[in-house]
């Protein structure tokens, strides 16, 4: 399959937040905007299905390191839960990735 409802081939995304284990390394991305899905759902991809074009890293990202698993985004999102809050539609944590995926942006 080469597209994808929220992705699409040549397409260029921001990566909100990396997630790297011993096995695999999953980028956090939001899809393109559409119409069949009234709020952004942030997904995980496997690095390996993009390409990088700029090494930015963004002012506000982070790391951490949790039991051989490391994080780079911002802290305020690797708080425990944030993104079960997130996907819960609280407005704190929709408040919160609304404010620093704009920040993340405005910096690519």
């Amino acid at each position: 399959m080469s597209e994808h409802p929220g992705m699409s081939v040549g397409a260029e995304y921001p990566v909100l937040e990396v997630l790297a284990d011993p096995t695999r390394v999953r980028l956090r991305i939001a899809p393109l905007p559409n119409s069949w899905e009234p709020i952004d759902t942030p997904g995980l991809w496997d690095a390996a299905m993009f390409e990088v074009l700029s090494d930015r890293i963004p002012a506000c990202w982070v790391t951490r390191l949790d039991d051989g698993r490391l994080t780079l985004a911002p802290k305020e999102w690797q708080r425990p839960a944030f993104w079960e809050d997130y996907f819960d539609h609280l407005p704190h944590a929709m408040d919160e990735y609304d404010r620093l995926k704009a920040e993340i942006i405005a910096e690519s």
